[in-house]
């Protein structure tokens, strides 16, 4: 089971909560812990041949609290970003503010973020900008949750996987619930692939897994 306390998952578009860490948020939920998901960015770049037009941003948001329900139950907050944007300095300054007002009202004890090294570069940049807050943090002496990195598209260095076979069905429904993204990927079939593979690591008797690593800035 994963740690037990207050989790917020950083998610930098809306399906990478299910994608990346479904099973694991699941898992938080059965246990009683409040999980809020932090929504960077609004996803229109998600609809690449325009199939759902102007309400691509809302529906992305529809389909996120319905992945939500799907996963047990929890909250959720949308920043809006631009999707797929070359971030600036003070473009990761303004995400890290953002960051640290969630901070300071959900009083996190437990941090879920992609890993640096995801190949898509928003992925990779909300993982730089919570960096830069946990610095911040640092050094006004304020507190720092434990965070845990997690994979979406690009496999990382391990350093535990997480058992989640009594939750693989809510994983694979919550990728369903984002219709408009499964529409152009087959997202269960391929990641219910490697959540299949890291169960190499679990007990024989284990179905799948999902893979974290601890959060290099803490």
């Amino acid at each position: 089971m994963p740690p037990a306390g207050r989790v917020l998952v950083i998610a930098p578009h809306p399906d990478d909560e299910s994608c990346g860490m479904g099973g694991t948020i699941a898992l938080h939920r059965r246990q009683g812990d409040r999980v809020h998901l932090l929504f960077l960015t609004d996803g229109t770049n998600g609809d690449p041949n325009g199939r759902y037009g102007d309400e691509i941003a809302e529906l992305r948001r529809d389909e996120a609290r319905a992945a939500a329900e799907v996963l047990g139950g929890c909250s959720c907050e949308f920043l809006g970003l631009p999707d797929d944007h070359e971030a600036t300095d003070d473009d990761f300054e303004m995400v890290a503010d953002h960051m640290d007002a969630v901070f300071e009202r959900e009083q996190p004890d437990l941090v879920y973020v992609p890993w640096v090294e995801e190949a898509h570069q928003d992925h990779a940049n909300s993982c730089t900008a919570l960096r830069r807050l946990l610095a911040r943090r640092r050094a006004d002496g304020r507190s720092l949750p434990r965070v845990l990195e997690y994979e979406v598209w690009s496999p990382l260095p391990a350093d535990w996987i997480v058992d989640i076979s009594a939750t693989a069905d809510q994983k694979r429904d919550a990728m369903l619930a984002h219709a408009s993204q499964v529409a152009y990927t087959d997202y269960p079939h391929q990641l219910m692939g490697l959540a299949a593979h890291r169960s190499v690591y679990l007990p024989k008797t284990s179905r799948y897994g999902e893979a974290f690593r601890e959060g290099s800035a803490t």
